[in-house]
């Protein structure tokens, strides 16, 4: 039986109401409270093998017995890391799809105007998760002892020097360019398709150096296979003290470190970002984790989850303003 002034057929109840306003509104209350009910997929936009990556599949692993289901590491790389972070721009917001990226990310801001996306309105921060020195480091048999012989043979012959990098508008290219610009020395770049292509031709001669992060070259600077002569921060790293700063070193004062971070799309289900951001807190302290940090010079990132929007802008403004002013440009 119906009531007056209400056709038969027609009655709609108050929970189809509800949920015809969620969908409107892009909430999904129930997908968030069940979440994760599948595999969670994390796009690095860069190949394997380089800092990115070495520090997201540790924490992956980590990830997948927390969360109760398979972490898949999508490695698309390309363009500065800006194709695969538009692959995940382009993924649903129901939080199955993380982008692991970092200082990275702001320097493409500048570089790359034709992107696809905006890294602060279709993403939200997860979590910095590690931040590391970036060291410059040689290959031992170029005979540069220590940064004042590499800085007097450089002058003494422009261009005779060479440094390899991931890639045109990365973050080695520009640091580099950043040393370059502050000591008025001129050295020959040499760009890559990726850390990993560019550290095989640095170990194997073909280049002299490159300033790279120190996740991707402490095991190399522990068994030998390169020399560090400066890290590009303020103060000595306290898991590798006998590495001088660039200033203490005789070179100019340079603060450019690289921070890792793990994003989300914007719109994610706040149930979901919390859980995130607990699960990624935890995988982080645990002690096989902190031991692989350790082994790659790195330490946890400390910036606190009601100031990561902040942060990111902060780091976008001040990458993008320096990309500028040294005249980078992308490949």
């Amino acid at each position: 039986m119906t009531k007056a002034g209400t056709r038969p057929g027609t009655r709609i109840g108050l929970p189809l109401i509800c949920m015809g306003l969620a969908l409107a509104l892009g909430i999904a209350p129930a997908a968030s409270a069940d979440w994760p009910e599948k595999p969670i997929r994390i796009v690095v936009p860069y190949g394997p093998g380089g800092g990115v990556d070495s520090f997201t599949r540790p924490l992956a692993a980590n990830l997948q017995s927390l969360l109760g289901q398979s972490v898949i590491v999508d490695n698309r790389g390309g363009a500065g890391g800006t194709i695969g972070v538009l692959n995940a721009a382009r993924s649903p917001t129901d939080g199955y799809t993380l982008l692991s990226r970092g200082v990275h990310q702001p320097m493409a801001e500048v570089l790359y105007p034709n992107r696809g996306y905006q890294i602060d309105k279709d993403f939200e921060p997860v979590a910095i998760t590690a931040v590391v020195p970036n060291v410059l480091v040689v290959n031992p048999a170029a005979g540069l002892d220590d940064l004042s012989t590499l800085i007097k043979r450089a002058r003494a012959a422009p261009d005779s020097l060479t440094y390899c990098s991931s890639g045109s508008g990365t973050s080695q290219h520009i640091i580099a360019e950043m040393f370059l610009r502050e000591t008025g020395l001129r050295i020959l770049h040499v760009p890559y398709r990726g850390t990993a292509a560019a550290m095989n031709d640095l170990l194997a001669g073909n280049c002299q150096m490159m300033f790279d992060g120190m996740g991707t070259s402490a095991a190399h600077i522990a068994a030998g296979r390169l020399k560090p002569l400066a890290l590009t921060v303020l103060r000595r790293s306290p898991l590798f003290l006998d590495i001088p700063t660039m200033e203490e070193a005789g070179g100019p004062r340079l603060d450019a470190g690289t921070w890792y971070a793990l994003w989300v799309r914007q719109g994610t289900p706040q149930p979901v970002l919390e859980r995130l951001r607990r699960d990624v807190k935890t995988a982080l302290a645990g002690p096989d984790l902190v031991k692989i940090w350790q082994q790659l010079g790195a330490e946890p990132g400390t910036v606190p989850d009601a100031k990561l929007d902040a942060f990111v802008k902060e780091e976008t403004a001040r990458w993008s303003a320096l990309a500028t002013s040294l005249g980078v440009r992308a490949d």
